[in-house]
């Protein structure tokens, strides 16, 4: 198979270490089981239970999109292959096709193509229709799916997936799906290096369900193995109660060790529920539209093929405009490192969300989208903002709570940490905001946040490399009081 032909598929042929230890989770192999790879793929899997000997040829069944595979699958003495669009050919809304075709053990690398996929694309409405429950946003979730489908009852599945499920607001729903109809034995976060070799740049899990509905006490295994050398699957374990992640919000499973304070997060209001704001735009053509902001000589932004220069003065809200646009991990200051034209003729190609207001000037703070961590910082006054890497932010009652409070809190460790239970990625989504919460701060703690945060930006307008990690430090104690103690402050 072609290097393009795997892109197209989405497929990424799976280690023989991750194969051994997958087969090293599965039970109860014996001569009345019956084995599905629902991805067959290079036939790692399936050489390697035939070599261990766990099963025997006509025990296994092997689906796959791509003709090549028969072939070589039949070498192996492998006789019940079907070559077929397994997410769009396997009837799940048939009752009647479980009496006939479900298996024991299922086990596979499913292909990894999301939702800006032409593979999804092309076929949005029907897949829609057959994963309506969970939502058809990527190849890997609809797999997954299935597969429990189709296991019988006490049947064990392991997959080796991406590891978004976990985390992301998008696959909610299959979250809710699995945590509320099986039991979810381990979850094994694998090494950051699994698929460098294959040019895949992936987070993994390997993923083992049974069919059957958990047990009130019934507790999933994290084996946290990003760290390890790519064939160490020793990893620090954590615990958690399956049935406790259902009450957490969107069921983000707790895979660190953070279940007291994701429990902690629906006590409080929402912070959204203080603040204007959200996404922001799409220029639809950067490299056309956009410059460089010049601030006397000094320029803050990357060109990313953007060459041209504006001079601050002539950034004027006439032809043009301040433009925040970058992620990174800025805290507290960085001026507006782009400027956007503003003529008519201009405006005419933006695409801009409904809650924008051109001509905003209130004082806000921006929200990096991509970034290893959360970081706010205030925005440029009368800037707009780039939708995905930049979400932008204005208080309701500034007087009350001043947006250098809300960048003080945001900078905290708890609620970085907090972000990163809500969505383990560097990709921080609008929704993530909208699930942290707001305590009833004292008014003395809003008073002191936001002056300690007043004085770190003064700082950094004179200096951007001031090191502020001691007056971070006062806010973090401050913040997380509110968390970690009981009580709440008066």
């Amino acid at each position: 198979m072609t290097q393009q032909t795997k892109k197209q598929l989405g497929a990424f042929y799976t280690p023989i270490h991750a194969v051994e230890y997958m087969l090293g989770k599965l039970t109860n192999f014996d001569k009345n089981s019956k084995l599905l790879e629902p991805s067959g793929g290079d036939g790692v899997f399936v050489s390697t239970i035939l070599k261990n000997k766990l099963l025997k040829p006509d025990q296994i069944t092997v689906w796959d999109i791509n003709p090549e595979v028969k072939n070589n699958l039949n070498k192996l003495s492998i006789k019940n292959v079907v070559i077929k669009d397994t997410l769009l050919n396997t009837d799940i809304t048939n009752d009647s096709l479980f009496s006939h075709e479900q298996f024991s053990h299922i086990i596979g690398n499913p292909p990894y193509l999301n939702k800006q996929s032409d593979y999804i694309k092309n076929n949005k409405h029907k897949l829609g229709n057959i994963f309506n429950e969970i939502g058809a946003n990527d190849t890997y979730a609809m797999f997954l799916y299935l597969g429990c489908k189709l296991l019988k009852e006490n049947g064990q599945l392991c997959f080796i997936v991406s590891d978004t499920y976990l985390t992301l607001g998008i696959h909610k729903k299959l979250r809710k799906f699995l945590l509320k109809n099986y039991t979810i034995n381990e979850i094994t976060l694998c090494s950051k290096k699994l698929f460098k070799d294959s040019g895949a740049l992936v987070n993994t899990s390997i993923i083992l369900i049974t069919n059957q509905k958990a047990a009130d006490d019934h507790t999933i295994v994290f084996n946290d193995c990003r760290n390890n050398e790519v064939n160490n699957y020793n990893g620090k374990k954590y615990k958690t109660i399956q049935k406790n992640i259902l009450s957490y919000p969107d069921y983000v499973f707790d895979f660190n060790g953070g279940a007291e304070l994701l429990g902690k997060i629906n006590e409080f209001e929402k912070m959204i529920n203080y603040l204007d704001g959200g996404l922001g735009m799409h220029t639809t053509d950067n490299h056309k539209f956009l410059a460089i902001a010049d601030y006397n000589g000094i320029q803050y932004a990357k060109n990313n093929g953007i060459t041209k220069l504006v001079n601050i003065k002539d950034i004027n809200g006439k032809a043009w405009k301040f433009y925040h646009k970058k992620g990174g991990n800025n805290k507290y200051y960085l001026p507006a490192e782009y400027a956007i034209r503003w003529d008519k003729r201009s405006i005419s190609n933006y695409k801009m969300p409904s809650h924008y207001n051109l001509n905003d000037n209130r004082q806000g703070f921006v929200i990096s989208g991509i970034c290893s961590n959360l970081t706010a910082r205030l925005s440029t006054v009368g800037a707009l903002w780039e939708s995905n890497k930049a979400m932008c932010f204005f208080p309701k009652n500034p007087k009350k709570y001043p947006p250098e409070f809300f960048v003080g809190v945001l900078n905290s460790k708890v609620y970085n940490k907090m972000i990163k239970l809500l969505n383990h990625t560097n990709s921080i989504q609008i929704r993530d905001i909208k699930k942290l919460p707001m305590p009833n701060f004292a008014d003395k703690d809003i008073k002191t946040i936001t002056e300690i945060s007043k004085n770190i930006i003064k700082k950094l307008k004179h200096n951007l490399n001031y090191n502020f990690n001691k007056d971070q430090e006062k806010i973090n104690k401050i913040v997380g009081a509110y968390f970690i103690n009981q009580h709440e402050k008066k």
